[in-house]
């Protein structure tokens, strides 16, 4: 639920991983394989943190497949055990340095 609340309170959107800036995050949505499992709200499974440090630009850090352990993945792309029918949202940070952190879905 967490990711689902952080996606919530992040207005600034952009279309593609080159217009994000170190910091900014990239969120995943998809449909769990497991039918019995409850939907997180916009579908929303998994954050990670943009930190481009590679010739790519397309680097991350956070924690996949249930490993517990934050590291630097080499690309944004992985392909999860847990749900299908991906997608990447990338959000700006930007309310959030300024102060702000207030729900924009109704």
């Amino acid at each position: 639920w967490n990711q689902a609340y952080q996606f919530d309170t992040l207005p600034i959107k952009v279309e593609s991983v080159d217009q994000l800036e170190p910091g900014d995050l990239i969120f995943v949505s998809g449909i769990y394989f497991d039918e019995k499992r409850k939907p997180k709200p916009h579908n929303m499974t998994h954050v990670e943190m943009y930190f481009p440090c590679g010739a790519d630009l397309c680097e991350t850090i956070g924690s996949r497949h249930k490993k517990g352990c934050v590291q630097v993945h080499r690309d944004f792309r992985f392909e999860s055990q847990t749900y299908h029918s991906m997608q990447y949202h990338f959000r700006k940070i930007d309310t959030w340095l300024e102060g702000v952190c207030q729900s924009i879905c109704s």
